[in-house]
């Protein structure tokens, strides 16, 4: 195709020139996805601790190998790496909506991350182990979807903010999720009820999963 504006070719379909940045879409509003999304975010405790009692060669292998794993483990269950900040993995499941089971499959990648990290903390040259902290919560989401790739898109959400509430209030190895995950998947899994949760201006109640490692 070509821009009206600039009159330089475009390779591939896009709502906006590359060149001259004019809006190419027919209509005048832009297209917004809404659907309903399952945010996690899984943080590694004690990863300062464990860090200081090794060589950084060893701390920088350990993360790299950590991650990559739970990557694969995080795709393997339908879900998408929305970011990994410092010893953190944030992802994102039930995009597309085709994925299906969402809420069901994220508590499994939950349960299968747990679980590889505590064979992952039996390596012959950590002095200490790690242990994990993971928040889950499922909510409405408005997704700006110019690219195919999910991290490269706008979203709108409370999703990621209640998932961090959830997750700095999880002790270790353990999920904690919000009431409407709760609600969708406990016919499936047991939970216990841990009360509200409170950081402005959110508020919200929890329930507990325990993760089974062994």
């Amino acid at each position: 195709m070509t821009c009206a504006k600039c009159g330089r070719a475009i390779k591939e379909p896009d709502y906006f020139c590359p060149w001259c940045g004019v809006f190419l879409a027919q209509s005048n509003t832009l297209p917004l996805e809404n659907t309903e999304l399952v945010f996690m975010r899984a943080d590694l405790s004690g990863f300062t601790a464990m860090s200081e009692t090794m060589i950084s060669e060893d701390v920088m292998a350990f993360l790299n190998e950590v991650f990559g794993v739970f990557s694969k483990i995080i795709e393997s269950h339908k879900g998408v790496v929305y970011d990994i900040i410092g010893d953190e993995v944030v992802s994102i499941f039930g995009f597309p909506k085709e994925s299906g089971f969402a809420p069901h499959m994220a508590i499994l990648a939950a349960e299968d991350l747990l679980k590889k990290l505590n064979e992952l903390n039996r390596k012959e040259y950590l002095k200490s182990s790690v242990g994990l902290k993971i928040g889950m919560a499922m909510e409405p989401a408005s997704i700006l979807n110019l690219h195919r790739d999910l991290r490269n898109n706008l979203i709108v959400t409370k999703g990621f903010k209640k998932c961090q509430i959830l997750q700095k209030s999880a002790a270790d190895n353990t999920l904690l999720v919000c009431e409407d995950l709760y609600q969708a998947t406990k016919a499936f899994f047991s939970y216990s009820e841990i009360g509200g949760i409170r950081e402005d201006p959110i508020s919200m109640k929890a329930y507990e999963y325990k993760i089974k490692t062994k």
